[in-house]
């Protein structure tokens, strides 16, 4: 039994992160992301996202603020058993009760260690502590309980910040208290580009007439870029508004949308392939398989991908490839005649029915006035025929070309199979 109402009013909330690790910038915080993430599926509007070191007076002082303005607060980390875990005294001060130890959550430390074949360790027993008058929040992924509380007006859940522990107790805790307090899950859902930049897409929808209660977001996680359609689900009226909304998007974004919600770039080129039973091959040079990677990391992509080449020298376009000496002597390794015979080269050499190849010049050095950094020669090796392509990346840093340039061959083979 929680220690405060249902979340029938739950409208806003606070994310708060623990942890030097994070303040210091030695830990990226994951976890606040993810929370913000799941609150809005449940309708909850996060004012802001915090991070406090492990000084028990600060982070006391920065609870209390937080909760002054919100109806919700999530806290993750520092509920370890080692002397820079504070968060429990912290949330003791912030709630004027003191810290005492749980029987409750002193048996749950005991029964985790008991399971895992191990003994506790006497330093453990410090989870076991916990502000009066809170609810503890057993823990089925670790040793670290959480607990909530009343903090002034706000409603307050403490977990642990060990990513897998927070999001299990999330999912037992606090999902179901948002859902058994009546709020209706926000629905979303998310349509993926590439190579379709973010203004771009603003200005295709911006005409978009939406039905009470849809509105539009944007996202970007290079080298993507997403539409999120978000909408009401409690009544039908408001699930078929949403669903038409969808639908329109769809429309305007026609053949640059690749996929949707969890479906991947790799994974829609795996479908298009298997379907005309057709297998892969890539031959890379500045992306040094940065494509064969992406394909790979979907599972069972062994039906259709036969392998890949990583032909970073020019001997090595010309003896595994088959790229001939005087082609390099002509045209040079970055030019769509040698992303030709790579191409075909590698379809031949293992015996696939599509070869993708690039070769470029990902910098910072290597460009020149005809050929600057950023520039990425393609082709497609298909069975009626090769095509090729040169694209001109903005000098946006090495890293940030080569994943550009992988993720552009994926899209452009997509296109070409997705056509009749």
């Amino acid at each position: 039994m929680l220690p405060f109402r249902e979340a029938e009013a739950m409208r806003t909330a606070r994310i708060l992160a623990q942890g030097d690790e994070i303040t210091t910038g030695a830990t990226i915080d994951t976890n606040s992301a993810w929370v913000a993430e799941q609150l809005g599926r449940y309708g909850v509007r996060v004012l802001g996202l915090a991070a406090a070191p492990d000084d028990v007076e600060l982070l006391a002082r920065m609870l209390a603020d937080a909760a002054r303005d919100c109806d919700l607060l999530v806290s993750g980390g520092g509920l370890g058993p080692t002397t820079d875990d504070v968060t429990a005294e912290a949330a003791a001060r912030a709630a004027g009760v003191p810290l005492v130890e749980s029987a409750e959550a002193l048996e749950q430390v005991r029964a985790r260690f008991a399971r895992m074949g191990r003994p506790m360790s006497p330093s453990n027993a410090k989870q076991a502590l916990v502000p009066r008058g809170a609810q503890v929040l057993e823990n089925p992924a670790g040793t670290a309980p959480g607990f909530a509380l009343c903090l002034g007006a706000a409603r307050a859940f403490f977990f642990p910040g060990v990513p897998r522990e927070l999001r299990a107790m999330v999912e037992r805790h606090l999902v179901p208290w948002l859902a058994a307090g009546g709020a209706a899950p926000l629905l979303r859902r998310r349509f993926h580009v590439c190579g379709l930049g973010e203004s771009l897409l603003q200005d295709r929808l911006a005409d978009l007439a939406l039905p009470p209660g849809v509105r539009l977001g944007y996202q970007t996680r290079l080298p993507y870029n997403t539409v999120l359609v978000y909408g009401e689900s409690e009544t039908r009226e408001a699930r078929q508004r949403f669903e038409a909304a969808c639908e329109a998007v769809r429309g305007r974004l026609a053949e640059d949308r690749f996929g949707e919600d969890d479906e991947t770039l790799p994974e829609v080129v795996g479908r298009l392939l298997l379907a005309r039973r057709w297998a892969l091959a890539t031959a890379e040079s500045c992306t040094a398989g940065g494509t064969a990677a992406l394909v790979t990391e979907v599972p069972g992509s062994s039906a259709w991908f036969r392998g890949g080449v990583v032909a970073y020298a020019n001997d090595v376009k010309r003896d595994l490839l088959g790229v001939p000496a005087a082609l390099l002597e002509r045209h040079g390794a970055v030019s769509e005649e040698c992303a030709e015979a790579m191409a075909e080269g590698v379809r031949r050499a293992t015996l696939a029915d599509v070869g993708v190849s690039l070769t470029g010049i990902a910098g910072p050095e290597g460009g020149t006035a005809e050929k600057p950094v950023g520039t990425v020669c393609f082709a497609l090796a298909l069975p009626d025929g090769t095509r090729t392509r040169t694209v001109r990346f903005p000098p946006f840093g090495r890293d940030r070309v080569r994943v550009l340039a992988a993720a552009t061959a994926l899209e452009w083979l997509r296109r070409q199979l997705g056509r009749p």
